[in-house]
């Protein structure tokens, strides 16, 4: 019985020195095993919280947990980063890695249900890569990852302004222009640098046009032959040539709208 009640108690590990755990680490990180990587890190972590290779293991560990996909993970370590050590001299790699992380984790849920444009889905996720971008920009603007970070922020705005036309699309198919109207005015107050402005000024118009106001639908179409001459919503003459939705619009937003996803 002593035997068998021995041999029943978990079996502990000795304690290795912290360098090797660390060693291990980039060994695996070098081989292209990040799950391996990460678990020698938090070993390290465990072992040696206030050792000579725990910090920099705390940002290699956010490295590892983005390469194994783990993007929610390593959007937490990021934060618990920037939370202890403010002042670290690799402190806006944190903050770049953190929006890096909900950009990637935006990225892999779209592709992972549906084959769409990432423009097609709901742009919350989106839109919070483009804050954390923002934020990490305006803090180190001079730092050596923001030139990526400030591209990535041009391709969402590119995604978010596309996304808010599907939705405005589908609700002029739905019959509700006014919807559509707040859906296109989002674009053009708050994307204007995009390339959906066109597009979003002729939803102003066609929704203006269908809730009957006639002035307003002029004042917008003015605008769109002031900045879009040979607009393709615009005939020879320059009169407006009304929208027409195909009738594949918008199957898939009828889904988002019925479970709340979008507004």
């Amino acid at each position: 019985m002593f035997i068998v009640a021995c041999s029943s108690q978990p079996v502990q590990e000795p304690d290795l020195p912290e360098r090797v755990y660390y060693d291990k680490a980039q060994q695996a990180l070098e081989e292209n095993l990040p799950s391996t990587a990460i678990k020698h890190l938090k070993d390290l972590d465990s072992r040696y919280p206030f050792g000579e290779f725990s910090t920099r293991a705390e940002l290699d560990l956010i490295y590892a947990q983005m390469e194994a996909s783990d993007f929610i993970a390593a959007h937490a370590t990021a934060e618990r980063f920037i939370k202890n050590h403010p002042e670290h001299d690799s402190i806006d790699y944190a903050y770049y890695m953190r929006a890096l992380s909900t950009y990637k984790g935006a990225e892999s849920l779209m592709s992972r249900y549906l084959d769409l444009d990432p423009s097609e889905r709901d742009s919350k996720e989106l839109s919070k890569a483009f804050n954390e971008l923002a934020d990490f920009t305006s803090r180190y603007p001079k730092s050596k990852y923001a030139p990526d970070a400030k591209a990535r922020m041009y391709h969402l705005r590119e995604m978010v302004s596309r996304h808010e036309l599907q939705v405005a699309r589908y609700y002029l198919k739905r019959k509700a222009p006014l919807s559509a109207l707040r859906r296109s005015q989002e674009v053009i107050l708050h994307f204007p640098s995009t390339q959906s402005v066109e597009e979003a000024l002729a939803i102003s118009v066609q929704s203006y046009k269908d809730l009957q106001q006639a002035d307003l639908a002029q004042t917008n179409l003015a605008v769109l032959k002031q900045n879009f001459p040979k607009s393709t919503h615009l005939d020879q003459q320059g009169n407006f040539i009304p929208l027409t939705l195909p009738s594949d619009a918008d199957p898939s937003f009828l889904y988002w709208v019925t479970f709340g996803l979008i507004d």
